[in-house]
């Protein structure tokens, strides 16, 4: 039996409050240098799969308004980003075969156009998002033009109801490929799998497993990877953004801004949901197996395990 090659891609860092993600944090000077981190998934099946691309390097090329919401993040750094770190490894980014979007967060989606032959695979209700943004958060802008149209891979809508901030008018947007035109083996349709109730197996193989993690933006996708017969990682993007909230020692902040109540999270009620759930995998372990979970913006874990870093 052969399993999937995971690793670590540094995609850049940048500067968090940590008092807008921690509801213990009441200190607001308290500010953490966070990495985004993304991933290179190799199954034996010989393709390449970028899970996330982080920041962008050329950070003068974000719209104007991430610009500006960028001046609320530094110091950020941007080099090496992803396309940087495979280079440095041996691979060119027009090696990649379709990169996985966990949300379209700008500290996420790095350079999509290095990616040259990659199909883009993200969740329900992205390509909306990205054209229309969000009503009701400070971090919600989203670039229109961000996604390369012929290579576009969104997924159907999970069968869960639909939450408030995830809803739009489907009939405004032609239905995208279907996953299926990328990889053959797949069945593209939602089902549960252990604790999760919508997941994808995206080759059809047991390997990488798409997991749909609703509560932080419209589209959030999970990834669970089984890198050998003992051990899966769960890469769980920002289904949470610190370690303290996966442990239990904190909760989700929220926080009042020009009269509006906020949080991180879409629906903060959905995203303990799916953190629950991240923590229930974490502690049952799986298959027989023990689960990894690694969190987008974990400090901690980025600095141990450099050993995973590409090549």
């Amino acid at each position: 039996q052969e399993y999937a090659k995971l690793s670590m891609l540094p995609g850049g860092f940048l500067t968090l409050p940590e008092h807008f993600f921690c509801d213990d944090q009441q200190d607001k000077g308290v500010r953490i240098e966070v990495p985004s981190m993304s991933f290179l998934i190799q199954p034996p099946n010989g393709r390449k799969i970028g899970f996330d691309l982080g920041l962008r390097k050329e950070w003068k090329n974000y719209s104007p308004e991430i610009q500006s919401h960028l001046q609320k993040r530094l110091p950020i750094q941007t080099a090496p980003d992803v396309s940087d770190c495979l280079r440095d490894g041996g691979l060119q980014p027009s090696d990649v075969d379709a990169v996985i979007y966990s949300h379209v967060h700008y500290d996420h989606v790095g350079t999509p156009s290095d990616f040259a032959r990659a199909q883009f695979i993200v969740g329900y209700g992205t390509r909306n998002l990205l054209k229309n943004g969000m009503k009701y958060h400070s971090a919600a802008n989203f670039e229109e033009d961000l996604l390369p149209e012929d290579r576009v891979i969104e997924l159907p809508a999970p069968s869960r109801p639909i939450l408030a901030a995830e809803a739009f008018d489907e009939s405004k947007f032609k239905k995208t490929k279907p996953l299926e035109t990328f990889s053959p083996h797949c069945d593209s349709t939602w089902k549960p799998r252990h604790c999760f109730e919508h997941t994808i197996d995206l080759f059809g193989d047991g390997l990488v497993i798409l997991v749909d993690s609703p509560g932080h933006i419209a589209g959030h996708l999970n990834l669970l990877v089984r890198v050998s017969k003992h051990k899966w990682v769960y890469l769980a993007g920002d289904a949470c953004h610190h370690p303290r909230i996966l442990n239990g020692q904190a909760g989700m902040a929220e926080w009042e801004e020009n009269g509006q109540h906020l949080c991180i999270h879409i629906d903060k009620q959905k995203a303990m949901e799916t953190v629950r759930r991240i923590q229930n995998i974490q502690r049952m372990g799986l298959e027989e197996a023990e689960v990894e979970v690694v969190l987008a913006h974990d400090a901690e874990w980025f600095k141990s395990n450099q050993a995973v870093v590409w090549p």
